[in-house]
């Protein structure tokens, strides 16, 4: 019986171990596990290496030894020993190809260059490929499985084909919209992208690069000079990463359009002009320093989002040639740039996609990088167009970071992994994992999650659920044995479905929740008790986490739990100390003791404000300078100062509140001293498309006339953001804003030229689930009028001045997506709007509002 029990508890081993995955990102191609283990038992581990060594095997083996070493007391020697391991190319030595023979891991053409096979056996690990790189990978491999063996003292045996998805596989970081990284860091992350296959490191690239030619716009103190990236380059080599130039040659100029001896190139403030001829020579001149920095075989020109085309100089030309024709023109003038300098052309696919007649025309051999970064089911729209016309093609996922306080891993995770899916099908030839840091509140330390995934994905892009992943990267990356460290990511992302943190974004850092003196305003609670007991969790699975190996990525996620924390502190706590200020007002003259009491009790809580958005500016700091050249932090560091400052007001005004109550003397109002503070009711539409002010008669009424005809009507458009149209001879634009105040859409502030009779529309979409009737509640100083699908829904003439929430009408809306416009004129000053739907919880993502049902 007891044979029959151990022949049992053997094979229920065995079935188990073969539904389980190796410890490794990016997972193997092939793998099978045996049932011999590799015991490590502190003695000597005798190292044979059967090829030429280059610098980077050199390195990693290096890295291998001391690893050894360190987790298992044992040395690794050039002796003779029972325990070997052995690494080599199989067709350059006689002996070790009788080996891997009888081993059956001889390498062959499917693995290519980069491709390896392992092999652990009970005293032996093999390590065999057809060159110097696939054994560097393979070597990789046998450190992540050491890694991820975690407490155990030996290794598991298995069988490893493997072998990538992609020839290239790319992180982009963006250095151009925040932080700057420092050379130093540059050099961790290329060991780490390493350490996961990733085989190429693009920077976005704007201004933050210093030349010889035009150093007046690099950033003093956060750039980059071409020495810089040539060592960069010859560092990254080391560990087959190769670095890729890159420049922003058409749009997204506004850095270097910006300082005074570079205005003239701009065809606006955002787009260097192509009538110039000195943009030409400007953009040469930075080819001409930066190409030779480089060792990639291409250089990304960039040249996206061409939002301002045709609205200047160029106007004629695009009039003539059409947006299409003179888009083509700057490209094959770049193209022949880089032509010159023996470099081939890279360059965003989103313009080629808009206007597929460029698909046809630009020369074949420009390499296209198609991005969309939202989380579908299929790509094959954007990619096909590009297959189809013989382009060599990147795909392009991200890491959604975009003003953000934490990435969004679910959207991240599903665009990455359909993408790359959808990549691989369609014979890309790379793919370039985009991490975007806009707003400059991002760290990195909070990327590696979405970077190793995208790791994972351009290496085999085949699908893989999501929690063998966690568990993969737990151990394969950090050496922990459980999934804390990512149950607390996944709890943070929880952060993003409440309706308090608008989806994580990094604008409720520095939102004004102090009216100015002599105002009053609403803060809203709703949902921020939620808010501090996820981040209480998330905290608590942190600590758990006990990490072997890149320990400091957790200072970076307990970091976004505390803000978070101290972010829910702050408008509980405001809202307490202005309710106490309230009641000392009214009580001071009735109960002095009472009204002192409560003052302090309100101090108090203004000072712990103080205390942790000090403690929270402080850590913040600390974290950057890990990373990044001191370049754009004294503009976070300036907003957390200006909170302070501004607490630290409140914080006297209360001490001398209760000096006057001591001397006999009235206290200040709650308006005057800025603490006029109650409870907001809901969530308001805050984010919203809207349309440059519209200049009108004094005469019109808010039937009177269609500014959007030209568009296709009040009743049918549905913009997009840049979308232009025309009345009366003047062009209009849609753009998006984000309303300063959670409760009000001050449009004068907003719009800016809103002197004399004007008119405006704001846009957003509304998501519900199912066929519904819903209540709306608006407000507005001025005529409006609602549509709701191109139904009127609302109507109102008089100019009142504005109350939020002061009319209420039922709207209805069709399942899926409600298209919202509202028509707004004014005569006077004063200029603002609310809008919400209170009896329902409502999420957005930008001005798309979604109903979520409980």
């Amino acid at each position: 019986m007891k044979k029959i029990f151990y022949i049992l508890i053997l094979i229920f081993g065995l079935t188990r171990a073969q539904n389980l995955q190796p410890t490794i990102v990016p997972l193997p191609r092939e793998f099978k596990f045996g049932t011999e283990r590799f015991h490590f038992d502190k003695t000597n581990v005798h190292l044979n290496i059967f090829c030429m060594q280059d610098e980077s095997l050199n390195l990693i083996l290096s890295d291998f030894k001391d690893l050894i070493r360190n987790k298992y007391n044992s040395i690794i020697s050039d002796e003779d020993g029972n325990k070997k391991v052995l690494i080599g190319v199989p067709a350059e030595n006689e002996i070790f190809n009788a080996v891997c023979r009888a081993n059956s891991i001889l390498p062959d053409e499917q693995i290519g260059e980069e491709g390896y096979l392992l092999y652990i056996g009970k005293d032996s690990i093999l390590v065999s490929a057809n060159g110097q790189k696939g054994l560097f990978y393979g070597v990789q491999t046998l450190i992540q499985l050491i890694k991820g063996s975690c407490n155990l003292n030996y290794l598991q045996g298995i069988r490893i084909k493997d072998y990538p998805s992609f020839k290239y596989r790319a992180v982009m970081d963006d250095i151009s919209r925040g932080p700057v990284p420092t050379l130093d860091f540059m050099k961790y992350q290329i060991r780490r992208f390493s350490s996961m296959k990733i085989n190429m490191f693009m920077h976005y690239v704007e201004h933050v690069v210093k030349t010889k030619s035009h150093p007046e716009f690099a950033p003093a103190d956060g750039s980059l000079t071409i020495d810089e990236w040539k060592e960069l380059a010859a560092y990254a080599e080391k560990y087959h990463v190769t670095l890729a130039g890159s420049f922003q040659s058409f749009g997204h100029f506004n850095n270097i359009l910006a300082v005074p001896e570079y205005k003239s190139l701009g065809e606006s403030g955002t787009l260097i002009s192509p009538v110039n001829p000195d943009s030409y020579k400007f953009l040469k001149d930075i080819y001409t320093e930066m190409v030779p920095a480089f060792n990639a075989p291409f250089f990304n020109i960039n040249c996206d989002e061409t939002f301002d085309l045709g609205k200047g100089a160029s106007k004629k030309m695009v009039d003539s040639l059409g947006y299409a024709g003179v888009f083509e023109n700057h490209i094959l003038k770049l193209y022949g740039i880089l032509k010159q300098l023996g470099m081939q052309t890279m360059m965003w696919g989103d313009i080629p996609l808009l206007y597929p007649g460029l698909l046809k025309s630009l020369p074949k051999d420009i390499i296209m990088g198609i991005w969309n970064y939202d989380n579908i089911d299929s790509f094959e729209k954007d990619i096909k167009p590009f297959a189809e016309n013989g382009y060599q093609f990147f795909v392009c996922p991200g890491v959604l970071n975009s003003n953000r306080i934490f990435p969004d891993y679910i959207q991240t995770t599903g665009n990455i992994k359909n993408l790359s899916r959808d990549g691989a099908f369609f014979n890309a030839a790379g793919i370039i994992n985009a991490v975007w840091d806009d707003g400059g509140t991002a760290l990195f330390g909070n990327d590696w999650y979405g970077v190793s995934y995208g790791a994972d994905k351009s290496w085999n892009a085949d699908p893989d659920d999501i929690k063998n992943y966690d568990l993969r990267f737990n151990r394969a990356v950090y050496g922990s044995d459980g999934r804390y460290l990512t149950d607390g990511i996944r709890k943070l992302i929880e952060l993003s479905s409440l309706e308090s943190t608008d989806g994580m974004n990094d604008k409720i850092l520095f939102e004004k929740l102090l009216p100015d003196s002599g105002k009053s305003s609403r803060i809203s609670l709703n949902e921020w008790d939620k808010v501090a007991q996820i981040a209480c969790e998330a905290d608590s699975l942190l600590k758990l986490s006990n990490l072997d190996y890149n320990e400091t990525d957790k200072d970076y996620i307990k970091f976004t739990a505390s803000l978070y924390k101290t972010l829910e502190y702050e408008r509980s706590a405001l809202i307490d100390a202005a309710g106490k200020y309230k009641t000392a007002f009214n009580e001071a003259e009735i109960d002095k003791s009472a009204a002192v009491n409560y003052l302090s009790q309100a101090a108090g809580s203004v000072k712990k404000i103080i205390q942790n958005f000090e403690t929270v500016k402080n850590e913040f700091a600390s974290l950057w300078k890990r990373e990044n050249q001191p370049y754009s932090l004294n503009k976070i560091e300036e907003k957390y100062s200006g909170k302070i400052r501004d607490y630290k007001e409140i914080e006297e005004n209360l001490k001398k509140a209760s000096r006057r109550i001591y001397d006999g003397e009235t206290l200040i109002s709650p308006e005057i001293i800025r603490l006029a503070i109650s409870k907001l009711p809901g969530k308001y539409f805050r984010e919203w498309l809207v349309v440059n002010p519209i200049e009108i008669n004094s005469n019109e009424n808010i039937s009177s006339a269609d500014y959007l005809e030209s568009a296709g009507g009040e009743k049918n458009t549905a913009p997009k953001v840049t979308e232009e149209f025309i009345y009366k001879g003047n062009k209009y634009r849609w753009s998006r804003i984000t309303s300063a105040l959670q409760d009000e859409v001050n449009l004068a502030a907003e719009l800016k030229n809103d002197e004399g009779p004007k008119a405006t529309y704001l846009f957003a979409t509304i998501e519900s689930s199912e066929e519904k009737n819903v209540t709306a509640s608006f407000g507005c100083a001025g005529n409006a009028k609602i549509f709701i699908n191109g139904n009127s829904v609302f109507e109102k003439e008089n100019n009142n001045e504005f109350k939020p929430d002061e009319f209420g009408f039922p709207i209805h809306l069709k399942s899926g997506i409600n298209n919202l416009m509202i028509k707004i004129m004014k005569w006077n000053s004063g200029w603002a709007l609310s809008f919400r739907i209170p009896e329902n919880n409502i999420r957005n993502r930008k001005n798309r509002y979604k109903l979520i049902e409980e």
